[in-house]
């Protein structure tokens, strides 16, 4: 299992986006949870399972393209994304 979080002043659109993806991709959903941030924004945090880690990496940068989205980690790497 896998982890993407992500923080998100819009996640009735982000985690739609990214959920989407997740299906497209064909991973399956472990869960997901989304936190309400002291600056009024979001924490997103998805748990997926998958076996390949490239991927993984696909969705990174898809989930990370959409505007708004910001801080965006992923287990599989240390830094953080950025948009």
């Amino acid at each position: 299992m896998h982890t993407l979080a992500f923080r998100s002043p819009d996640p009735l659109d982000h985690v739609c986006r990214a959920l989407d993806a997740i299906r497209k991709m064909g991973f399956h959903l472990a869960s997901l949870r989304v936190d309400s941030d002291a600056d009024g924004g979001f924490r997103v945090s998805i748990a997926i399972d998958v076996h390949e880690l490239l991927t993984v990496g696909t969705l990174r940068e898809r989930v990370s393209s959409c505007i708004g989205v910001y801080d965006l980690t992923c287990d599989i790497e240390c830094e953080a994304v950025r948009s």
